[in-house]
């Protein structure tokens, strides 16, 4: 019952990110905490999530993929820098850290994105602005990687920062998700214990898959 409910959760899940490029790690680390310890969720959402931040990389590229991933690396590197830093020091909150700390910290982060979600799309309220300079990217992807590394809801800071930069949603979509990316590894890494063998090396060769059949497309188009 419980592998069918991580079904469900994961399938909404992935719709969910497919359409917007976000909400995969926060809304199946919600939906799964319910039901298993937080340490053991963040670590099973990690390797899903990898293969969905890939995905939307691979996606709606306007140069090649790998020109994609150099100039978004080289554009957003600090927000990239920063949420991995941050993302270090979060899995190692989610390790020491009261369970119900982190619970708390999952609800606020949460019930903001949701609540400010409903609210702009009724137009009763607009997104926080901030300078987009790079003291604020450094600073946001820093605390978008703690709170990422120790929940998996790091959405709703990148996008404070994103949609003061920004109103180009695959460029949003684009740079959250290289972020969710790396922070996605490093949690990989350092919460490997924690994560089936059999399931890990099912990931990484459907990654590879997907790999291999988005340069076979891209090889096909050329000819």
């Amino acid at each position: 019952m419980q592998e069918i409910i991580q079904s469900i959760v994961f399938i909404a899940a992935a719709i969910l990110h497919g359409i917007t490029g976000m909400g995969f790690p926060m809304l199946g680390t919600t939906a799964l905490a319910f039901i298993m310890p937080l340490s053991k969720v963040v670590a099973l959402v990690a390797l899903p999530s990898l293969l969905m931040s890939l995905l939307v990389l691979c996606s709606n590229n306007k140069k090649g993929f790998y020109q994609e991933i150099v100039y978004y690396l080289k554009t957003y590197k600090l927000l990239a820098i920063g949420s991995v830093v941050g993302s270090i020091l979060g899995v190692k909150l989610l390790l020491i850290l009261p369970v119900s700390w982190l619970f708390l910290l999952m609800a606020i982060i949460t019930l903001y994105y949701s609540v400010n979600g409903i609210l702009n799309v009724c137009a009763k309220a607009k997104n926080i602005q901030v300078v987009a300079n790079n003291k604020n990217m450094v600073l946001f992807g820093f605390l978008a990687g703690i709170i990422g590394g120790s929940t998996n809801a790091m959405s709703p800071i990148l996008l404070i920062f994103l949609l003061s930069e920004t109103e180009d949603k695959n460029r949003i979509a684009k740079s959250s998700n290289l972020c969710y990316l790396l922070a996605k590894i490093v949690q990989i890494y350092m919460l490997k214990a924690k994560i089936s063998p059999n399931f890990f090396k099912m990931l990484i060769f459907i990654v590879l898959l997907v790999l291999a059949l988005k340069i076979g497309h891209s090889g096909l188009i050329k000819l």
